[in-house]
């Protein structure tokens, strides 16, 4: 199976389960669930790349965890490479997370400080 067709039905499955979600307990919202679940998805991996290096296995492409990471993912892989103390190694591992890590924060910080901004420009456009 080609990895990007992989990826995309991946990141739809992600917004559905997080509308799916949302539907069932909507004080959450659904990009709340959307990150809950990428996060939670993405940290189950980075453990299971790490028992497949263990076991001299077929190991998850280092490609696919930095596409995870930087499709919200990224709190899930540091807490993966936390704890299972995989990765630790890698310098240029770390550095790509450490740089997703802040695009992610950046991006939320600007986002939360113009969300009247944002949500004028969507319905200018909506409309």
């Amino acid at each position: 199976m080609c990895w990007n067709r992989f990826r995309i039905i991946l990141m739809f499955a992600f917004t559905i389960l997080a509308f799916i979600l949302n539907s069932y307990l909507s004080a959450i919202p659904v990009i709340l669930w959307y990150l809950i679940s990428i996060n939670i998805f993405t940290f189950i991996l980075l453990i299971i790349d790490k028992y497949n290096a263990t076991k001299n296995r077929k190991r998850v492409a280092q490609a696919s965890l930095y596409f995870l990471a930087l499709a919200g993912g990224f709190l899930g892989t540091i807490l993966a490479m936390l704890i299972a103390r995989h990765k630790i190694r890698n310098k240029l591992f770390l550095f790509w997370q450490a740089l997703i890590a802040v695009i992610w924060v950046i991006g939320s910080v600007y986002v939360i400080n113009h969300s009247d901004e944002i949500k004028a420009i969507v319905k200018n456009l909506l409309s």
